[in-house]
């Protein structure tokens, strides 16, 4: 079968005002040294730029938005301004986008511009501006990465790095587009940090199939001469999503990054979204396979520049950067709903933005650019990391943000996100809970296990990763490698087959719906919805964890009311799915090797019995949820019967169900898991 949905792009519908993300240690104490920078601008902060007071991922505690509490606190931004004093900006560094197109044109862009590893797939040039006139997307993402440093408008993370840009949304079914921009080419096999602000987080893709080659992704090790490019990703916009009801309040992500095949590879970074609060973007998708934060802000709909938290006093400000030139094509143009987009906003009587030509932008595709700059400079400081290194020194660098997020409560709802989920109703109740409550028989399921501290003493959340790196720290980290070449790891993790741990069935002919070999225990009985069930227990051997993965195939069960948790031998637990999620809207009933994965349990000792829970919700209740369409509407209906007989999540049109036929009251479903080694 052919499955081919198409990327979304991770930026929220109408991304606009506001501004960049914020860390308290930009002002903290430096010490004057020669600057080893000699160009312009070497080692000064981005004070030289006009816009930097609106770029608050870069300076929180100087920003613009600073008087605005309502939309600003937390103190938190990238800590990049302690590294950009030492003269490190990206130099030597090349960066690809692999987007909508870029506008390599634009007078913020041309600086850092290398059309050498620039392509357009669709006119077969090495110019990547995009052919459709308003987006905007991919340029927005390149000036977060790397804007230059030049007196004008805003500045890059790396305002020094190489950029360079590929149409790849708006070309994806050139034939060969996905090697051909996955290194596959003589123009992207030379990058050393690509940027992919897109996703498929709303589909169930079969994982390790022809349809979705791991061979694509993994092959980026190779590259930078056997190093391995660094691949960072938006982890998605689908935590609050009409597909799981209008109206409701959103108390776990509707969606999960893992549902996009990319993510559950180790080299690939998913990075979650924080506003200039420096807590969870409202839209940002949560799960165990986020790596780190960044920043996104919020819609930046309210006020001059975004600082308006709007009615509903959930909005604030966005990332500020580079639009496509003019006030006709773009985000920023006359029929933008705030001054600043239009071109009308001014400070002292001088125009912010009279060309038209910046913009604010949110969603994960403004966050993971934020953490591709900072590898930007981790790597401008020493070049011969390799990918496992880079994204170890993500990981150690970051921090520990919103601590207590599980006892806030969501807006439209009357319960803390650390509430339990009766599984025979599918409503929030009031009583908290935890890991310990995810027991076989339970009925009730938390719904969020907050930060917890694993086996190896490390600290994760599904909704952060590992935290929000600290630049300053990264950089810092990346000398201590060069210094110390015994710290880098040059080998690769270490990724078995998956084992069959369980074939559970019920009905005629659901015994050998599906081919697994015959010492796979078998359980005959109805599927256990409503409640918690142990689906067997998986034996790890003398390793050391780097992430544990599970995949699901089942015909005739609703997808939508499967949830997955794993418990480890040294008893940390991950919920990797959730149930009542957005497959239950359209009752997807048929799905083949659907892959989760989790990094919570990375670093611990593999040896033990770890233990598989399915967390199954009520499939029957019906709700009113919404559809989103290319033009920003939302179509509503109400959510179809679960399993919903002939459903699949392929997208190929078919009518035949893969060729899985069973009655109405048979089922069969499959669980296999591995364990990913460091």
């Amino acid at each position: 079968m052919d499955i081919k949905p198409k990327p979304i792009r991770s930026g929220v519908v109408f991304l606009l005002a506001a501004m960049l993300a914020a860390c308290g240690g930009s002002d903290g104490d430096s010490i004057d040294i020669a600057c080893p920078n000699t160009e312009p601008y070497g080692c000064s902060t981005g004070e030289t730029e006009p816009l930097y007071t609106f770029q608050w991922a870069l300076n929180h505690a100087d920003s613009w938005f600073k008087d605005y509490p309502e939309v600003f606190a937390g103190n938190l931004d990238l800590n990049v301004e302690p590294v950009h004093r030492q003269g490190i900006k990206g130099q030597g560094v090349k960066v690809l986008v692999v987007d909508s197109g870029v506008d390599l044109q634009h007078e913020d862009l041309l600086p850092n511009a290398d059309y050498s590893r620039s392509w357009n797939l669709l006119s077969n040039t090495n110019d990547p501006h995009p052919f459709e006139d308003m987006e905007a997307h991919g340029t927005g993402v390149a000036g977060i990465i790397g804007a230059a440093q030049n007196g004008k408008g805003v500045m890059g993370i790396a305002p020094m790095a190489s950029i360079a840009g590929v149409n790849y949304i708006e070309a994806q079914y050139v034939p060969n587009a996905p090697y051909l921009v996955h290194g596959g080419s003589e123009w992207s096999s030379q990058t050393d940090v690509f940027n992919a602000s897109y996703g498929l987080d709303t589909v169930a893709m079969p994982y390790e199939s022809p349809v979705t080659d791991p061979q694509l992704p993994r092959g980026l090790k190779n590259l930078r001469g056997g190093k391995g490019a660094i691949f960072i990703k938006a982890a998605g916009n689908s935590f609050s999503e009409p597909l799981c009801g209008i109206g409701l309040p959103a108390y776990f992500d509707c969606s999960n990054p893992a549902n996009d095949n990319f993510t559950l590879e180790p080299n690939i970074l998913a990075v979650a979204a924080l506003n200039a609060k420096g807590v969870a973007s409202s839209y940002s998708s949560a799960g165990s396979v986020v790596w780190v934060s960044g920043f996104g802000g919020e819609m930046g709909r309210n006020g001059l520049y975004g600082e308006g938290a709007g009615e509903s006093g959930q909005d604030g400000p966005t990332v500020y950067t580079t639009d496509l030139r003019g006030c006709i094509e773009g985000y920023s143009n006359t029929n933008a709903p705030t001054p600043f987009l239009r071109g009308q906003s001014e400070r002292n009587g001088v125009p912010d933005n009279p060309n038209c030509d910046y913009m604010s932008m949110n969603g994960t595709s403004s966050a993971a650019p934020t953490i591709s700059g900072v590898a930007s400079l981790v790597l401008s400081a020493n070049p011969e990391l390799t990918w496992r290194d880079v994204r170890e020194i993500l990981r150690l660098s970051a921090r520990k943000v919103d601590p207590d997020y599980l006892d806030r409560i969501p807006y439209r709802g009357d319960k803390p996100y650390g509430s339990m989920m009766d599984l025979t109703t599918n409503e929030v109740v009031e009583v908290r809970g935890g890991a310990k409550d995810i027991v076989d028989g339970a009925t009730l399921t938390p719904l969020n296990l907050g930060w917890q501290v694993n086996g190896a003493g490390l600290e994760y959340s599904n909704w952060y990763g590992f935290g929000l790196p600290d630049a300053e720290r990264a950089v810092a980290l990346a000398k201590e490698y060069a210094a110390n070449p015994s710290m880098s790891r040059g080998g690769d993790v270490t990724i078995p087959e998956f084992r069959y741990l369980s074939y559970w069935y019920d009905g005629a002919g659901a015994d050998s719906a599906f081919p697994v070999p015959a010492d796979v225990p078998r359980i005959q009985r109805e599927f256990p919805y409503k409640r918690i069930t142990s689906l067997g227990k998986f034996t790890g051997g003398e390793q050391t964890v780097d992430q544990f993965q599970v995949r699901l195939t089942g015909g005739n069960v609703c997808l939508g009311a499967v949830g997955v948790a794993v418990r480890s031998p040294s008893g940390t637990t991950s919920i990797l799915k959730m149930p009542d999620d957005h497959f239950r809207a359209e009752g997807i009933g048929y799905f083949v090797d659907y892959a989760l994965g989790s990094y919570a349990f990375y670093g611990e000792q593999a040896a033990g019995d770890w233990e598989l829970f399915l967390i199954a919700s009520n499939p029957e209740p019906s709700k009113l949820v919404g559809k989103r369409n290319g033009d920003g509407t939302v179509t509503e209906f109400m959510s179809l019967p679960c399993p919903n007989p002939g459903s699949d999540d392929d997208d190929d049109d078919d009518d035949d169900d893969d060729g899985i036929e069973l009655g109405d009251d048979a089922y069969a479903f499959v669980v296999s898991a591995r364990i990913i080694a460091q």
